[in-house]
């Protein structure tokens, strides 16, 4: 395949080009990005983008045109001002462009490094693109770049890549500043709210300046049984300002030995709920939503996952597992995962790692095979036990195949609150730690 690859940025390109070399396609670059204000931060992005094609070998297309005015022109009126009706009209001329250049220069098929942002309307694009294609009769090569990007963004910053801070227009620079105004006033506002006296011994560690920031961190949590409902509480008693509960689990007389919100007197109520009650009981400013409910691909909207700073899994289900790790992943939000921590005694063999240099922990091997599965190529933080499991481990008692008939299904293992418990507190620590060296 002779493929033309629109780019607007080296960041954006690394992991797209990478993909595509993994499938033996070589792309030709093309430059042509006129959205792009003003002329420095236009000037930096090609030039940080030619460099990088040299150093690739790739070949590259530049067409220069620094297009303020009549990108202006096409891109704002009384029937274009809104901020989604100016990225459509944007696509349209990036891709149209692109699209007439791969027809009359021979390729077979064109596509774009736009196909990779979470902060882009990825199903416009694919659709204008289509449209674009037809149009000037050329294939328009798709593929779902998302789950690269942290990836992508990683290797740019350890690459030493110019990393722009807004989408390129000036629209959007405009806009990225009075957030910050905007942002500023409040706080400005604020200033006078002392210190909650709760965090007071937390403050004389971290400083005034970290509890703000912990404060002003929202902090998503899916499931509440003896890893998650630690962690949540974790959160809560370090300040963490606004939480979200997630499970459709009920309390059990057997959750009792591990799980914060079980008690005798519990038993027979939902989870987040009564989770939500005991957090708020902690710290009543703050903010705590709870959905008695299972996270699933067709409710996965429900959660607004894109709203949260952090996302902790403590979801037992391999299936539901998979699908929250795309989801939050293709959401472009830091995702710090449970594994298994059942058939385990020993708190002090809990690890950080990669999901993909676990040892001894037979659910993370199951989530691997799965995400391999699905084509996951990306890489996000895990909590995991590498002592031998002190039980018997039914064979392939994680396996996803066998829950086809009920996704919800989950083998019951032994466990002990010390493991649990400290794996949920590993887990918020991670969060803690990302905040305080701004990290998120």
């Amino acid at each position: 395949m002779k493929l033309l690859l629109h780019c607007c940025c080296a960041p954006c390109s690394v992991s797209c080009i990478k993909s595509l070399r993994d499938d033996n396609i070589e792309p030709h670059l093309y430059w042509y990005n006129p959205n792009i204000h003003p002329f420095t931060e236009y000037k930096s992005r090609l030039d940080c983008l030619c460099e990088f094609a040299s150093k690739e070998n790739l070949e590259i297309t530049v067409n220069d045109e620094y297009g303020l005015r009549s990108f202006l022109e096409n891109v704002y009126s009384n029937e274009v001002s809104s901020q989604e009706n100016r990225c459509i009209k944007c696509y349209k001329i990036r891709l149209e462009k692109t699209a007439s250049f791969a027809s009359q220069n021979g390729f077979s098929a064109f596509s774009t490094t736009l196909l990779i942002s979470p902060y882009q309307n990825h199903d416009a694009i694919k659709s204008i693109a289509e449209e674009i294609a037809a149009k000037y009769e050329i294939d328009f090569f798709y593929r779902d770049f998302r789950p690269l990007f942290r990836e992508g963004q990683n290797a740019a910053r350890s690459n030493n890549f110019y990393m722009q801070k807004y989408c390129g227009c000036i629209f959007s620079e405009e806009e990225r500043y009075l957030k910050k105004e905007n942002k500023t006033i409040k706080k400005e506002n604020k200033e006078t709210v002392t210190t909650n006296l709760f965090f007071d011994r937390l403050t004389l560690l971290t400083g005034k300046e970290a509890l703000k920031k912990l404060k002003n961190t929202y902090v998503l949590v899916f499931g509440a049984g003896g890893v998650g409902s630690w962690a949540a509480e974790a959160l809560v008693r370090c300040g963490i300002g606004k939480i979200g509960i997630i499970d459709n689990d009920t309390i059990c007389a057997t959750n009792v030995n591990r799980q914060i919100e079980a008690t005798s007197l519990t038993i027979g109520l939902p989870k987040a709920s009564v989770l939500k009650k005991r957090l708020l009981e902690i710290n009543p400013d703050c903010e705590v939503i709870s959905w008695d409910k299972l996270f699933c691909l067709e409710n996965a909207d429900t959660f607004n996952i894109e709203n949260a700073d952090f996302v902790i899994d403590a979801i037992d289900t391999v299936q539901h597992k998979l699908d929250l790790i795309e989801t939050v992943y293709k959401a472009g939000v830091t995702l710090f995962s449970s594994m298994g921590m059942a058939l385990k005694t020993d708190p002090s063999y809990i690890k950080i790692s990669s999901i993909w240099k676990t040892e001894y922990c037979n659910l993370a091997k199951v989530i691997r095979q799965g995400l391999r599965k699905r084509g996951f190529s990306g890489d996000f933080t895990v909590v995991f036990n590498d002592e031998k499991s002190q039980t018997k481990i039914i064979e392939n008692q994680f396996e996803e195949s066998n829950m086809d008939d009920n996704p919800a299904r989950k083998k019951i293992n032994g466990s002990i609150v010390t493991v649990t418990a400290a794996a949920g507190f590993f887990l918020a620590n991670l969060v803690i730690q990302n905040i305080l060296q701004d990290k998120k």
